[in-house]
């Protein structure tokens, strides 16, 4: 058997990152950070698909994690970056969990266009919601760090830390479910 290198170019990627990300433009990091957003979301989708399963719906979890992002924020002032990130992370497990019991029984294309429905029923109750700012969202606070804020120019480059930070652990955790026989079973 082969040894994993993942980890090791992992960890070099994040090396490069946090090192090279200093020099960085501002609307490059910008961008950077939502690609590892975007990441995480394919990261979610490759492991349905080595289950076999289509989800057309994930952007239901990806938008019950931004807005509870956001809304922690707006409604509590809470801006810690962390803070956010788990609460975004929270709010999409827990309805992954709980829509996890009716999606369960389904495969083929009846889970993903459920999914769907259940993703667009999510959409339709936003729209029609003034209060969380309808088609237009709305923003979160100024990011902190642990309570502390950052200099203006430092505050973009702290949550591309943080997000490569946490996507890349997030890809080793998967790399490493993945290398169990339980994950093995899921191919």
């Amino acid at each position: 058997m082969s040894q994993d290198r993942t980890p090791v170019l992992i960890g070099v990627v994040l090396a490069a990152l946090l090192a090279g990300g200093l020099f960085l433009p501002q609307w490059a990091m910008f961008i950077v950070t939502i690609a590892f957003a975007k990441g995480l979301v394919a990261l979610g989708l490759m492991l349905l698909l080595r289950a076999g399963l289509v989800s057309f719906g994930q952007a239901l979890y990806y938008c019950l994690g931004a807005y509870a992002a956001g809304a922690l924020g707006r409604f509590f002032g809470v801006s810690d970056v962390f803070a956010q990130m788990l609460a975004g992370a929270a709010a999409a497990g827990v309805a992954a969990f709980v829509l996890g019991f009716l999606l369960a029984k389904y495969r083929g294309i009846f889970f993903g266009l459920l999914s769907l429905a259940l993703s667009m029923i999510l959409y339709g109750l936003l729209v029609k919601n003034e209060a969380l700012g309808s088609t237009d969202g709305f923003n979160i606070l100024p990011s902190t760090l642990f309570g502390m804020r950052p200099g203006p120019g430092w505050v973009r480059y702290a949550v591309l830390a943080a997000a490569a930070l946490v996507a890349l652990s997030l890809c080793l955790l998967v790399n490493r479910y993945l290398r169990t026989p339980l994950g093995a079973a899921a191919a």
